[in-house]
C-alpha cells in the first residue's frame, strides 16, 4: 500500500481532488464516451489511479486520515444527502413506490441466495469462518458498511478476515459502482426507462439537470443553515433514541427523515442550489471511494474473499435484473436499488445524481434506509444457516 504520496497535505489532496473533479465535469460534458460513462465512474476511477502510482495517500489502512477523506466520509455524506432531499420532489415517489419495493426484495433476495452460493463455493479456501463473512456480506450488500459492523461484531469474526474482506468489500463496491452506472444504457434495449417520461431528455439525464440556474446569496445561506441544523438534530437525538431503544439505529435514518418533512411540509424545497452544492459535495465521496482502491491489499485469503463477493453480487445482479425484467421496472431503478443494496444510500443518492437521474434522488435513499433498517436481521440469519448447512444440517 502507498504510504509515502507525492502530494499529502490536506491542501495539496484537495487542489487534487478538485481539479480531478473539473476536470470529470469538462469531459462529461464534451465528449459522449465519458458523458456515457458519467462524472462519478471518471472520479473514481481517476482516484484510484492516483492512489496506486503514490500521487495522493491512500483512504483506507493509514492510522490518520487526510482531512479531505474525514470531511468526505464524515461531512460531506450527510451533507449531499440533506441537501439533495431538501430539493427534492416528494410527488416524484407516487409513481416509483411500488416499483421500487418491488426492485428491493428482488434486491435484498438475490443478496441473500447469492450469499448462501458463494459459502459454499469458497468455504475451502476461506475456511471455517466463512459462515461469518457470508452473514457480514449479506448484511452489508443490503445495507451497507453499518450493518458489515454490526454483523462482524454480532458473529465474532477474527479480526484478520474482518480486515481481508473489508478490503476486497472496498474494491468491489467501488466496481460495482461503476457497472451500475454503465449497465442502464446497455440495456435499454429490453427494459422501459424513466427518460420515457416527460421530464426527461432523449438521453435518459434530466433535460434541466446541467442548465445553469440562479440561486441567490440568500438561498444558498438558509439552504446551509437548515442542512446544518438537521444533520445536528439528528446527531443529537441519536444516542438518545439508541439508548431508549437498546440497539444501534444509524443518524442517517434521523437526518433522511427530517429533511423529508422539511421538504413536504415547508416551502424550503423551491429555494435554489441544494442539487448542485449536493452533487459537487458527493463527488469528494466519489473520489475518496477511489482512494480506497487499494491493489496491494488483497493478498493472503484477498483474493478467494473477492471471488466469494463476485459470485454474491453476480447471483445478485442475475435475479434483480432478470425479474426486474420480467416486472418491466426500469433499468435506472434497478441500477439505483442494486446500489442501495450494495452500497448504500450514499452510494445510491451518488449514482442517481451524478447520473442526473433526478426522479430516483429520494428512493436511493429511502432504499438504502430501508437496507440499513433490515440487513443486520437477514445477515444473522444467513450466517448462523450456513453455520447449521456446513455442519452438516
Amino acid at each position: 500500500m502507498p504510504s509515502d504520496a507525492l502530494i499529502a497535505t490536506p491542501f495539496g489532496v484537495g487542489a487534487v481532488i478538485t481539479s480531478l473533479i473539473a476536470v470529470s465535469f469538462w469531459l462529461d460534458r464534451k465528449f459522449r464516451l465519458f458523458s456515457f460513462l458519467g462524472t462519478a465512474i471518471l472520479v473514481i476511477t481517476g482516484a484510484a489511479v492516483l492512489v496506486n502510482l503514490g500521487v495522493i495517500p491512500p483512504s483506507v489502512g493509514v492510522e490518520q486520515l487526510n482531512p479531505i477523506y474525514t470531511f468526505a466520509n464524515d461531512y460531506g455524506i450527510p451533507i449531499a444527502i440533506v441537501l439533495l432531499l431538501l430539493s427534492s420532489d416528494l410527488s416524484q415517489l407516487r409513481s416509483l413506490g411500488r416499483r421500487a419495493g418491488l426492485a428491493f426484495l428482488l434486491g435484498a433476495l438475490g443478496t441473500a441466495a447469492g450469499a448462501m452460493v458463494a459459502v459454499w463455493l469458497t468455504a475451502g479456501g476461506i475456511g471455517p469462518d466463512a459462515w461469518k463473512l457470508g452473514g457480514q456480506f449479506a448484511a452489508s450488500y443490503i445495507g451497507g458498511g453499518v450493518n458489515y459492523a454490526a454483523v462482524g461484531s454480532a458473529l465474532g469474526t477474527p479480526e484478520t478476515l474482518y480486515a481481508t474482506g473489508a478490503a476486497a468489500d472496498n474494491l468491489m463496491t467501488n466496481f460495482w459502482m461503476v457497472m451500475t452506472a454503465l449497465l442502464p444504457a446497455l440495456l435499454l434495449r429490453w427494459y422501459p426507462s424513466i427518460r420515457d417520461r416527460a421530464s426527461f431528455g432523449p438521453d435518459g439525464s434530466g433535460t434541466e439537470f446541467w442548465n445553469r440556474k440562479e440561486a441567490s446569496t440568500q438561498d444558498l445561506i438558509v439552504l446551509t443553515a437548515v442542512t446544518f441544523i438537521v444533520v445536528a438534530a439528528a446527531e443529537a437525538v441519536t444516542p438518545v433514541i439508541n439508548g431508549w431503544a437498546g440497539f444501534e439505529i444509524p443518524s442517517v435514518i434521523w437526518y433522511t427523515t427530517l429533511a423529508l418533512l422539511l421538504s413536504f411540509l415547508t416551502p424550503v424545497n423551491r429555494l435554489k442550489g441544494g442539487e448542485e452544492m449536493g452533487n459537487f459535495i458527493l463527488h469528494f465521496f466519489f473520489a475518496t471511494m477511489g482512494a480506497g482502491t487499494i491493489l496491494s491489499t488483497l493478498v493472503d485469503k484477498g483474493p478467494v474473499v473477492l471471488l466469494f463477493l463476485a459470485v454474491m453480487v453476480g447471483i445478485h445482479a442475475l435475479i434483480l435484473f432478470g425479474m426486474g425484467r420480467i416486472f418491466k421496472v426500469e433499468a435506472e431503478l434497478l441500477a439505483v436499488t442494486s446500489q442501495a443494496c450494495v452500497g448504500g444510500p450514499s452510494t445510491a443518492l451518488a449514482l442517481a445524481s451524478s447520473k442526473g437521474w433526478t426522479s430516483l434522488v429520494t428512493p436511493a435513499v429511502l432504499l438504502g434506509v430501508l437496507g440499513y433498517a433490515v440487513g443486520n436481521y437477514v445477515g444473522i440469519f444467513i450466517g448462523q444457516w450456513m453455520r447449521w448447512m456446513l455442519a452438516g444440517g
